[in-house]
């Protein structure tokens, strides 16, 4: 198996110590209020029976039945949310209110968009280069990589702000 494969297997007390993080009921729930769908709605798009929702959304946590990896992909499909977006939302500092503010929805999108296919990107281009067996690849390199994609964005929206600003120059000139 490649080393870009691999990844160190984590202590099972981080595991369950981050089980409440992962708690993905109450963004389910803050989707539906959203989308103005309850559980009978849910029910039919996700094509999981109400009774079955229902315990897999109880408000009580010790009475919630264990989500199945194929559930929680249909409940996510009729919400139309990306299973990335779910990862960014428990497994990112961007949590709670800045996650569901509806100024940064664009941004998260993008992201998404972005990074989703960049791991098999970054392998193929890896491939291509000769003499390369993927070692030389550390995972120290994410921080200057998220650094460098924060100053483009930045830079790109800077940019984009500064001509919009000229246009309105522009226009209030009268030319």
């Amino acid at each position: 198996m490649s080393s870009l494969a691999r990844t160190e297997a984590p202590d099972q007390a981080d595991c369950l110590a981050t089980d409440q993080e992962w708690d993905l009921v109450p963004l389910i729930v803050n989707a539906m209020a959203e989308k103005n769908a309850g559980q009978r709605k849910l029910a039919v798009q996700s094509q999981i029976s109400k009774s079955r929702l229902g315990l897999l959304l109880h408000s009580d946590p010790a009475k919630r039945a264990t989500m199945s990896v194929p559930e929680l992909r249909r409940i996510l499909v009729a919400l139309g949310i990306p299973l990335m977006q779910v990862a960014i939302a428990v497994d990112a500092p961007l949590v709670g209110p800045l996650f569901h503010d509806e100024r940064f929805a664009n941004s998260i999108s993008m992201l998404i968009d972005a990074f989703k296919e960049l791991p098999s990107m970054l392998v193929t281009a890896l491939d291509e280069i000769e003499g390369l067996d993927g070692t030389e690849v550390r995972k120290e390199w994410a921080g200057p990589l998220r650094q460098a994609v924060v100053e483009k964005l930045i830079k790109e929206v800077t940019a984009v702000m500064a001509r919009r600003d000229v246009l309105s120059q522009i226009s209030s000139i009268g030319l």
